[in-house]
């Protein structure tokens, strides 16, 4: 059950969706939802360059007038995160704070039971395209589940379920059914992307399937169906279904880091927050 949502709050198109989520989901739980802005001053102060002589006054000028910017970035922010809970009678709580953005975002995380939060935010708001792979961060660091979203808003009705047995994408659909986001009367679709091309390869994913889709209905979901895709890349094949499915909301694990880049999501996870239409549900 949900009784407590966090917005994270940043200057990109889809953080107003992220509110309108929120909302819904408030409204079916009687929650309340808290949104974050974050002065992001660690960035300000990693991107403010120094040396020669009068540098240091001129990085600290620099560094003041920044963080003044961001702070009104965030106040607006805060007011727009209002005038849109006001407006739905919903119970709420708007909160500023400074510091690392994933570090304050991952805070607040201990005490609410789902984050809501764009696919695009970079909580940087001085420099709203610098990436600071904050996403990435909160996902893995976080305590609990978060649903990143596009710049769209969807009534989820049609689920699809990547499950390869994997500790992470375990942790993603208990996570998905114990919190019930959006009630057991869901179409649901698991997929798994088989390993090889050999008939046992495919027998053995039907396995893994065949254990979640009990997993499900001992749960009271009712309506399953599964398919096996043949070998490929994972996100790739992912990304066909999703085509051909038309889901409204995929429920995927954020696999652990397989390049530096991405820091601490796997290829899979990243390909898909950034090439997939739909929005996504993660668990640590």
């Amino acid at each position: 059950m949900i009784k407590r949502i966090l917005v994270a709050l940043d200057p990109d198109p889809d953080t107003p969706v992220a509110t309108r989520f929120a909302i819904r989901l408030a409204k079916r739980f009687d929650a309340s939802i808290t949104g974050l802005a974050v002065v992001d001053t660690r960035n300000i102060h990693t991107n403010i360059g120094g040396g020669g002589i009068g540098g240091e006054f001129y990085g600290h000028e620099l560094w003041m007038e920044l963080t003044e910017g961001t702070r009104k970035v965030a106040t607006k922010l805060l007011d727009n995160f209002k005038t849109s809970v006001v407006k739905e009678n919903l119970r709420h709580t708007a909160v500023k704070q400074e510091g690392a953005s994933f570090e304050r975002i991952i805070e607040e995380m201990k005490y609410h039971d789902i984050l809501v939060v764009g696919r695009d935010s970079h909580f940087f708001y001085s420099e709203p395209e610098t990436e600071t792979e904050t996403l990435a961060k909160i996902v893995k660091g976080g305590i609990s589940p978060t649903l990143v979203v596009t710049d769209e808003y969807l009534d989820v009705e049609k689920v699809l379920i990547a499950f390869d047995g994997s500790a992470p994408a375990a942790r993603s659909l208990q996570g998905f059914v114990h919190l019930l986001p959006y009630g057991k009367d869901l179409d649901i679709e698991l997929l798994n992307v088989s390993a090889g091309d050999s008939s046992e390869d495919m027998d053995r994913a039907a396995v893994v399937l065949n254990q979640a889709e009990n997993y499900l209905k001992e749960h009271r979901f009712s309506y399953i169906t599964k398919k096996v895709k043949e070998k490929g890349t994972p996100s790739e094949r992912i990304l066909e279904r999703e085509q051909q499915f038309d889901p409204d909301l995929i429920v995927l694990g954020a696999h652990s880091v397989s390049a530096i880049r991405r820091v601490t999501f796997g290829s899979t996870t990243h390909d898909m927050i950034k090439k997939t239409e739909k929005p996504l549900f993660l668990s640590p």
